[in-house]
């Protein structure tokens, strides 16, 4: 029993390690396309939905798999977003939002991903499964 369990605690550490690998790798390229946009927007808030946002295109990419012309195309996607965003905040009938951070996250913006694309692993909350051989390329579905 004591192996079991020993064995047990080793896989759930080893699973945070990697989560906190793949954590840090999206943190990484985040800030790799800002950075590449040479956007200079100092706007806390500007920074923060674009961090949610982009971490949760990554999120949807196996492998975190993105090349330099999609992370720019996102970025622009992104901040496109904002500036609809940001004239919605400040002109709001109904006053500032308390929790940008919660509200940002149910902003869901559109982003160009194939769910039949071998690389893509979610989408839209869903986790997709494709199966290479499979010629008409009907996707099974699993929430998570």
């Amino acid at each position: 029993m004591e192996k079991t369990q020993r064995e047990c605690m080793e896989r759930i550490q080893s699973s945070l390690k990697r989560a906190e690998c793949v954590r840090n790798a999206v943190d990484i390229l985040c800030a790799c396309f800002l950075a590449r946009a040479n956007d200079n927007d100092s706007d806390p808030l500007w920074k923060r939905f674009y961090n949610i946002q982009m971490c949760s295109y990554l999120i949807s990419k196996k492998n975190l798999d993105v090349s330099e012309p999609e992370g720019d195309m996102v970025h622009d996607l992104i901040r496109d977003t904002w500036l609809g965003i940001r004239d919605y905040m400040e002109n709001s009938a109904f006053g500032p939002v308390s929790n940008p951070d919660k509200w940002f996250r149910t902003i869901r913006i559109d982003f160009p991903v194939d769910p039949f694309d071998s690389c893509c692993s979610f989408f839209r909350g869903e986790m997709h499964l494709v199966c290479q051989n499979d010629t008409d390329k009907k996707a099974k579905t699993k929430t998570v």
